[in-house]
């Protein structure tokens, strides 16, 4: 990770040169609980195996990034969990974590939320962070935390997702350093009105117009994005968007510039629905969604284009290709 802020000039380059290649993966929530592992661990499995040889067929990613909730609840015992079984899977491939709103969760066992302090010590990583990446590391890529959402007394929540005056002002002010450089943000929930409910009657999904499921002060981002033309895509997660989601990939106009943004669905269940347990309060169930997607996303990165691909890897089959504009 480079956290240097120093000016950066672009020097001319090809426009069919790729700039970066990495895979982005939704929210994942390995936990260390023996009947959740019996359902989670072959979908997993069954997603790293056909990314191996996605990437043994193709060449490999510069790095994974993974933007929150990958542990269901902030015990200890499911980040080491977690740490263990993405260094099985990923070898000495980089990755990058972020924050999400389940890291803070208790455990069935525990009496209180958690904070940032197994996060960081885990991934070696602070809550927002900024790194280089790419040809002559050409692209800075920032890292936005979803904030903690329980009220100071530790008991109730706040359905409330603000971005702290903290995290606004360091996406300003990274984004501001490196105006020379093709920006990604990647943030654990969505700005509002982008990934949208597959049938809003149904209630299929949860989306960027539901409390909780989109950022309440998506204005005042919205207003810091328009301000840096660099500013390329916002990637995503947490709404557990289903195949066929409007607004999957959404691209919109801010000041003079497009941003796309791009929800990355999830590995573990899609839709309103995930696993649940059974009438006995004591088995857990799996209930699939339609249909039962085990996607991730693979970006790459052009002087003014980025090209986004998703990967069902229960099919073993490309599903999508999106060629969007950068500049």
């Amino acid at each position: 990770m480079d956290d240097s802020y120093s000016a950066y000039i672009a020097t001319p380059l090809d426009q069919d040169q790729e700039l970066l290649y990495f895979w982005a993966i939704g929210d994942m929530h390995f936990r260390d609980h023996e009947q959740w592992k019996k359902l989670h661990t072959p979908r997993m499995t069954q997603m790293f195996d056909d990314l191996q040889t996605v990437w043994q067929e193709e060449r490999r990613p510069a790095f994974c990034v993974f933007p929150g909730d990958l542990v269901e609840r902030g015990a200890l015992r499911n980040y080491e969990l977690a740490k263990k079984e993405l260094a099985t899977y990923l070898k000495d491939m980089p990755f990058y974590p972020g924050i999400g709103n389940h890291e803070y969760l208790p455990e069935e066992d525990e009496n209180a939320p958690h904070g940032i302090e197994e996060f960081t010590s885990t991934w070696s990583v602070p809550i927002r962070y900024a790194w280089l990446a790419g040809e002559d590391e050409g692209i800075v890529c920032i890292m936005l935390e979803q904030p903690d959402w329980f009220l100071p007394d530790r008991c109730e929540l706040n359905m409330d997702v603000v971005f702290t005056p903290e995290a606004l002002a360091f996406l300003d002010e990274t984004l501001a350093a490196h105006a020379g450089r093709t920006a990604i943000i990647f943030a654990h929930c969505p700005l509002k009105n982008t990934v949208l409910d597959r049938d809003p009657v149904r209630n299929l999904d949860d989306d960027s117009l539901t409390r909780f499921f989109f950022v309440e002060n998506s204005s005042a981002v919205r207003d810091i994005l328009a301000r840096h033309s660099n500013t390329a895509l916002y990637i995503c997660g947490h709404t557990h968007s289903g195949w066929g989601s409007p607004h999957l990939i959404h691209t919109e106009t801010l000041g003079t510039h497009p941003l796309t943004h791009v929800n990355l669905m999830s590995p573990w269940y899609t839709g309103f629905h995930g696993p649940v347990k059974s009438e006995d309060d004591q088995t857990l169930v799996y209930r699939s969604d339609d249909p039962d997607m085990l996607a991730s996303f693979a970006v790459h990165i052009y002087p003014q284009k980025a090209i986004i691909r998703v990967r069902d890897h229960r099919t073993q089959r490309w599903l999508a290709q999106w060629e969007i504009p950068i500049a």
